[in-house]
């Protein structure tokens, strides 16, 4: 059984600690920096490019830093992998916050997190969306005070078995339109080896996790804010494989 880490990291709170850390030692690769470079919103390339330095540090835990600055490969579909045995990993990010999950075995894993927000379709496009997240997670009901809390609890399955899955989230939204008649139920079949698990991370935050269907949800931990921590926690990290 792979032994899966998940991680939330409060972006605001870290900042500091993850630039100091990787102007001291970089990790991030060539290609992470190059598609930050293009995106104008400073703000979100700030928060962007230190979810990626967590999620770096989150790696090394398991492979050592051998692995720093390892360029990622991607699918056709744009899912990013690095080129070693035994890891699979998955990255969210929302306004202050990112969902990180790290395995030591590879196979399929997404995350997903996202802020309430308000949102803009009609009841019959969110329908099949809905349906289709309850089948994802094993007939567990999207629940929320409101219909965008509903819908965004949907919303993170979704993405997250579109991220195990290695699927684009369009190809999935394609299929559930709802002139596809019984486009949900083939999508339940078709995802049959995978789980969808919500995480609960606080209010008006919504957050799930895939993996395998005989894999039990991993248990929420927070990534340290201070840069001491940080080096304590990669220092009791696994890092075994060099």
């Amino acid at each position: 059984m792979a032994e899966t880490e998940l991680w939330l990291v409060n972006l605001d709170a870290a900042a500091s600690a993850l630039e100091a850390i990787e102007e001291m030692t970089p990790r991030l690769s060539g290609d992470v920096v190059r598609r930050l470079a293009d995106m104008r919103n400073e703000a979100a390339r700030r928060e962007r490019r230190n979810a990626h330095i967590a999620l770096r540090i989150l790696i090394e835990r398991i492979h050592g830093p051998g692995i720093r600055r390892a360029p990622f490969e991607r699918s056709a579909t744009g899912k990013p992998s690095l080129p070693v045995d035994g890891l699979a990993f998955s990255l969210s990010h929302t306004v202050g916050l990112a969902l990180v999950a790290v395995s030591d075995r590879r196979g399929p894993l997404g995350v997903d997190i996202e802020r309430l927000r308000p949102v803009t379709m009609p009841d019959a496009r969110r329908a099949p969306i809905e349906e289709e997240a309850v089948a994802l997670a094993a007939g567990v009901a999207v629940a929320g005070p409101s219909p965008d809390a509903r819908f965004l609890r949907a919303w993170v399955r979704i993405e997250a078995a579109a991220k195990a899955q290695g699927h684009g989230i369009g190809q999935i939204l394609e299929r559930l339109r709802p002139d596809r008649q019984g486009a949900a139920e083939r999508m339940a079949r078709e995802t049959l080896a995978i789980v969808v698990h919500d995480i609960p991370v606080g209010e008006d935050v919504f957050a799930a996790i895939a993996v395998e269907k005989d894999q039990s949800p991993p248990r929420l931990s927070r990534f340290p804010a201070t840069a001491e921590a940080i080096a304590a926690l990669l220092t009791a990290g696994a890092g075994t494989r060099r």
